[in-house]
């Protein structure tokens, strides 16, 4: 073999060969469907990204799990490009592992306790298949627990710095921002009944838009707040913020609402030393909801957010799921197996329902997360949910306290908005089936890796502390 032969042969040089391949692939693309090149290029650009710098691709994701249905071109179908991020970390996660001694196994060391509630959860769900009416849907249902499960390691593992961390709050922010403008400035909508038409967004569904957006609103509020970023960089939070709240509003969601009030409530109880700020801010957005529904909601908006209809079915869908639960209460039907067999406990029991259609005619899941994984999965299977989830929320307020410890205002900020962000998703959840849902498992993610590099930093202010004295 030749000399110029073995150096083609170099790993960079056949990386450079691959990303010829693709650019020429993506080229020929482009006259058949323009959008699905454009799509291609965007996912070629992430792929980069996320195997030249973990840290980066984790923030670009935490962006594009706001844009799960945005179309990339006018008309024509939608492109989830957060399937193919979430592929990409994976393989970067890997790579980084291969050159990061031992720290494939820090994550599960440091956090025994959620490694095993997460673990006996997913073993759980696997083992519903010995008892599924489908087991389909329940495979279905087990890799994508799974492939979300794999975020918290890969999140751990790419956040090692405090500058990392802001990355990703910038980027939620950025995610937020082109969300809220998407479905305020002509995204489709979905027609309700009347004159009221609520967006959809890039997520396709008002209430789950209305929950991410929520978060958006947190983040933004925790950058506009921190004195220590620069007039254009809370310029532009503030600006996303409202752009946040047109968009809740515009979606008329009562979880949405119900999520935004829950996070405004505990921003306060867990704002510590801010306090003060926090309640003045809350208490800003509280005017400004109220000024809007007041003064420039449409009387369809108003009536949909004061009138009691049994949540569009949803409390027929909850009656019907209470009795799933009541008649399989340790280990419920099998997972992903809500919509197939709610049928068989319609009429189980007097009991008036309005809307049988969304269970026999267009069988729906839950509508509420809880309901749903107690009604699959059983008692067992919640108590493993609600377990790690709760190690992810203690893991973000305990490291928002050792940031404090150390002066990181900025940083402690970040953590308490993800604790309220989290908060806030955990609370509309109460109104969706969102178990899956990637912005939730990214919060529960960033818990263990804000408490990990407050602990350094902590460390080595210690250390630089002790060699001053």
């Amino acid at each position: 073999m030749t000399a110029a032969a073995a150096r083609l042969l170099e790993p960079r040089y056949l990386a450079a060969l691959g990303v010829l391949f693709v650019a020429a692939a993506i080229g020929a693309l482009s006259g058949y469907d323009p959008k699905i090149a454009i799509a291609a290029s965007l996912g070629l650009a992430f792929v980069l990204i996320a195997l030249g710098d973990l840290a980066f691709g984790i923030a670009v994701f935490a962006t594009l799990t706001y844009l799960e249905l945005a179309p990339i071109a006018g008309g024509g179908p939608a492109v989830s490009f957060a399937k193919l991020a979430g592929l990409t970390l994976g393989i970067s996660w890997i790579a980084a592992l291969a050159s990061r001694s031992g720290r494939s196994r820090m994550f599960f060391t440091a956090h025994p306790g959620m490694t095993a509630a997460l673990g006996f959860f997913a073993a759980w769900t696997a083992l519903s298949l010995l008892w599924t009416e489908d087991q389909e849907p329940t495979v279905v249902a087990f890799t994508r627990l799974v492939l979300n499960m794999a975020l918290i390691p890969i999140v751990f593992t790419g956040l090692q710095e405090a500058r990392h961390l802001r990355w990703v709050a910038a980027g939620i922010v950025a995610g937020a921002g082109l969300a809220a403008a998407y479905g305020l400035l002509g995204a489709p909508s979905v027609a309700e009944a009347g004159d009221l038409n609520r967006i959809a967004g890039t997520v396709g569904d008002p209430n789950l838009l209305a929950s991410v957006l929520v978060v958006g609103l947190v983040m933004a509020m925790t950058l506009l707040l921190d004195a220590k970023r620069s007039i254009a960089t809370r310029g532009i939070s503030a600006g996303v913020g409202i752009l946040c709240m047109a968009a809740i509003f515009a979606t008329a969601s009562r979880g949405g609402i119900v999520a935004m009030a829950a996070a405004l409530v505990a921003a306060v109880v867990l704002a510590g030393p801010r306090r003060g700020r926090m309640a003045f801010l809350a208490t800003s957005v509280v005017v400004l909801a109220v000024g809007y529904f007041a003064v420039f909601a449409s009387t369809a908006q108003v009536e949909r957010l004061t009138t009691a209809d049994g949540g569009a079915g949803r409390t027929d869908i909850w009656q019907v799921g209470w009795r799933m639960a009541q008649a399989e209460p340790l280990h419920g039907v099998g997972a992903g197996n809500f919509p197939i067999s709610s049928v068989h406990y319609l009429l189980v029991e007097p009991g008036a329902i309005d809307r049988a259609d969304f269970i026999v005619d267009r069988p729906a899941v839950a509508h509420n997360t809880y309901l749903e994984i107690l009604a699959e999965l059983g008692i067992v299977g919640l108590v493993l949910m609600l377990t790690f989830i709760l190690i992810g929320l203690l893991a973000a307020i305990r490291a928002a306290w050792a940031f404090d410890r150390i002066g990181e205002d900025g940083l402690s900020l970040i953590a308490r908005g993800v604790a309220v962000g989290l908060i806030s998703v955990l609370a509309a959840d109460f109104f969706l089936s969102n178990q899956v849902g990637k912005l939730l498992w990214l919060l529960i993610a960033l818990g263990p890796a804000m408490l990990a590099i407050a602990r350094r930093m902590e460390s080595e202010s210690a250390a630089t502390s002790g060699r001053e004295a």
